[in-house]
């Protein structure tokens, strides 16, 4: 009997592994062999968790995980809740799982390359908030013990923010500081841990719902898009709470703001809105002209992670007491050109005269809210209308969304498609808002959080013709690697080819501008106007900058460092502007060529540094080798061309069409570049003029080529001094009286005398 027993229980046990798909080995959580176990499918996991409850909400975890995208069978090649717990062949409900609560490493198995492998990083690092290695405040944990008699945990915790989030604790200030409102739980508050992967999915990985309160008090969703999706901005704006479902902007709360208050309205480094708002009330025609923030895509698919993925963290709070908050990316990239050193805007608001922090308080809040980007620190965001019908030729550069589509493929990029939906009262009617765009992470980069950049490949650009029906000029750049990211805006909008294929008929027309910042233009010796058929490709043996992330240089500790760096496919922009280094940490956003070692020495980057060996830390090398000699040098045989120019009747000033009959931009546009030197030479005339201009607005353009900035000016003070190509530069400098200030610096720069004077007069004398 005991026996028949003892079969039988054993039959009923064989019955339930079969439906199981059958025992696997003994393999337990931790082993080697984790994802070795046989699968067995949904229908048995929800066969016996059918009743499972989420522990905070309570809510079904198989109902939140038949609503997650992880329940698509199709998606996961059929594995279903093995996707993220291992095969269930050995559970049997009570065995082993091989993934009983799958983090943010699990996720990252699947999601390779993804902001779910950074975050996975993030958990195993220590004192995330203080370490520049590891950017997340989200994975720092940091927070358990905190004072239940506080409201810090709806955000601070976990737990609370999924509890909070249930029960409608969520808004601006009104409604945290509203006593019927807070959680009343009978869970121990000091145990309440940091943020982690379940605070913001729920089972199977969808995003969690987040609720808040109507003017009655009811619980209803919260949806501050007003999309009625759940969705990432919801979610994130949830505890970084950036504007109400009523469309009121959450800051200060002051009646001059307009604002809603936030809870810790009179910190303005704690408020999103202080450097996420572009005020719509100020911008091109209207009474001020700034940029006051970034502008969010509040209804896009990924308007939090268009620049901030899992880790991320931007540490704008003021210096604490233990000294300076540590540089991230974030913060970085809103003091740089890109930026329009916006966070230096908003920094110098919040400071008093000597320096010092101002104290914080609402007031103080609206000062540094209405600091931004303004004509002296960032004219190419703030000058134009960029999103505007009329500006579209101008929106790959101007404009995050046109640069954007260009790299998306430049050969299909059409700028009458770009859509800026996002911004205050654009429409595809319209085509005009009072706000800009900076040069946000999303136009560089398809994710911002792993920092994959886009891939426009090696540009082929196409100039525009200077009058309609001029021959097409067209240059093909070399593939510079993920530098072709910053060749698709520094090329310029013309070439000096552009005025060679000009067909105009009588020399008397407006100038061809070359437009700004040409840098890969004057890497690759490629945008300047060429006289006389001389070379300008060819540069004597130690010029490698054309080469540095983009082939073998040549210079062995120069090719050491950037293998050793990864650098390899960076090309030159990237390899010299971001690889700053201060304080030990790498600071590339910046993407400056320059390092600060220590107060007042600021240097050349560690990569420089491999070549100009004595230009590192202790030398002080912007301020006296590169402003002080070379930068100053080359300004000087500028200042020679233009004194050239002026001699001719020719006037720059820096204000469009940039060359003028008069000083001082005046006495109207010069346009007679035939009235120079006859018809036959008008060209040759303007071309020289382009150089100036080229040249003028680039610059580092002395670091970018050094040799081709010296022939572009030589070759253009050759032409002018007699309009003959006799090597007289020489001669026409050292006729210079004395006390001209340029001429020394001027000599020394673009004559290369040789000998006691040896190469005077002949081809040698040019560099």
């Amino acid at each position: 009997m005991r026996f028949k027993k003892l079969s039988m229980m054993l039959l009923g046990a064989l019955s339930f592994a079969a439906l199981l798909n059958g025992c696997g080995s003994s393999s337990k959580e931790g082993s080697a062999n984790l994802d070795s176990v046989a699968t067995v499918g949904d229908t048995a996991c929800v066969q016996c968790h059918s009743t499972a409850k989420d522990a905070l909400t309570g809510e079904g975890i198989i109902d939140q995980y038949n609503k997650s995208p992880h329940a698509s069978a199709a998606s996961l090649n059929g594995a279903g809740c093995e996707a993220c717990h291992g095969g269930g062949a050995q559970h049997n409900g009570v065995g082993p799982i091989p993934y009983t609560k799958p983090d943010a490493a699990r996720c990252a198995t699947c999601h390779a390359g993804t902001n779910a492998t950074v975050f996975a990083a993030a958990l195993l690092q220590a004192g995330a908030d203080t370490n520049p290695a590891n950017p997340s405040n989200h994975a720092n944990g940091g927070y358990e013990g905190i004072n239940a008699n506080e409201r810090c945990y709806r955000c601070h915790t976990g737990e609370g923010a999924v509890l909070s989030n249930v029960a409608g604790y969520t808004g601006d200030q009104n409604i945290i500081n509203n006593n019927a409102y807070k959680l009343i739980q009978d869970r121990d508050f000091s145990k309440f841990g940091g943020i982690d992967c379940k605070t913001c999915h729920q089972h199977g990985g969808a995003l969690r719902k987040v609720n808040t309160r109507d003017a009655a008090g009811a619980v209803v969703a919260w949806d501050p898009n007003n999309n009625r999706k759940i969705d990432q901005f919801d979610l994130c704006t949830s505890c970084h709470t950036y504007q109400n479902p009523d469309g009121t902007i959450v800051a200060s709360g002051t009646a001059a703001s307009g604002t809603a208050p936030y809870y810790h309205n009179t910190a303005w480094y704690r408020i999103i809105a202080s450097t996420h708002y572009d005020n719509p009330a100020t911008g091109v025609g209207l009474a001020t002209n700034l940029v006051e923030g970034y502008v969010i895509k509040t209804t896009g698919a990924n308007p939090c992670f268009d620049c901030h993925g899992h880790e991320a963290k931007t540490n704008t709070r003021q210096n604490s007491s233990s000294g300076p908050r540590p540089a991230t990316i974030h913060t970085d990239w809103a003091r740089s050109a890109h930026a329009g050193g916006l966070l230096n805007q908003k920094e110098a608001a919040a400071k008093n005269a000597d320096g010092t922090w101002k104290a914080t308080n609402s007031a103080l809040t609206d000062t540094v809210m209405a600091a931004g980007v303004d004509a002296a620190s960032g004219p190419a965001w703030e000058h134009y209308d960029w999103d505007s019908a009329s500006r579209q030729s101008c929106q790959r550069c101007h404009t995050s969304t046109g640069a954007a589509n260009f790299m998306a493929n430049p050969a299909t990029y059409v700028a009458a498609n770009n859509s800026f939906t996002h911004l205050a009262g654009w429409t595809s009617t319209t085509k005009t808002s009072p706000q800009n765009e900076l040069l946000y992470c999303w136009g560089c980069h398809t994710n911002a959080g792993t920092g994959a950049l886009r891939t426009p490949g090696a540009i082929t650009e196409t100039y525009a013709a200077a009058t309609a029906g001029d021959p097409v000029t067209t240059v093909a750049y070399p593939d510079a690697g993920n530098s072709n990211v910053c060749m698709t805006c520094h090329l310029g909008r013309e070439s000096g080819d552009v005025i060679k294929n000009d067909q105009d008929a009588d020399g008397v027309r407006s100038f061809v501008n070359s437009h700004y910042l040409t840098a890969g233009g004057t890497v690759f010796g490629k945008t300047g106007y060429t006289l006389f058929g001389r070379d300008y490709d060819s540069t004597p043996k130690g010029f490698v900058h054309d080469k540095l992330g983009v082939s073998a240089s040549g210079t062995a500790a120069a090719d050491a460092y950037i293998a050793a760096n990864g650098l390899g496919k960076s090309g030159p922009c990237a390899v010299c502007h971001m690889t700053s280094e201060k304080a030990g940490a790498k600071a590339s956003h910046t993407y400056s060529p320059f390092s600060e070692y220590a107060a007042g020495d600021v240097s050349l980057n560690p990569v420089c540094v491999t070549c100009h060996s004595t230009r590192g830390a202790g030398t002080d090398a912007k301020a006296t080798w590169f402003e002080g000699t070379w930068k100053k040098r080359a300004d000087a045989g500028l200042e020679a061309l233009n004194a050239a120019l002026v001699a001719k009747g020719i006037y720059f000033f820096n204000a469009h069409p940039y060359f003028y009959n008069g000083a001082g931009g005046t006495g109207g546009a010069f346009t007679n570049w035939a009235g120079v030197n006859g018809f036959a030479e008008w060209k040759n005339v303007m071309g020289v003029a382009f150089n100036y201009n080229l040249l003028e607005h680039d610059p580092g353009a002395v670091a970018h080529n050094r040799y081709y900035v010296r022939r572009l000016i030589y070759d253009s003070l050759d032409y002018l001094d007699d309009y003959t190509a006799n090597y007289s530069v020489f001669a026409t400098l050292n006729a210079l009286p004395a006390a001209t200030t340029y001429k020394a610096d001027a000599i020394t720069f673009l004559i290369s005398r040789g000998t006691a004077d040896a190469n005077v007069g002949t081809a040698a004398e040019r560099y």
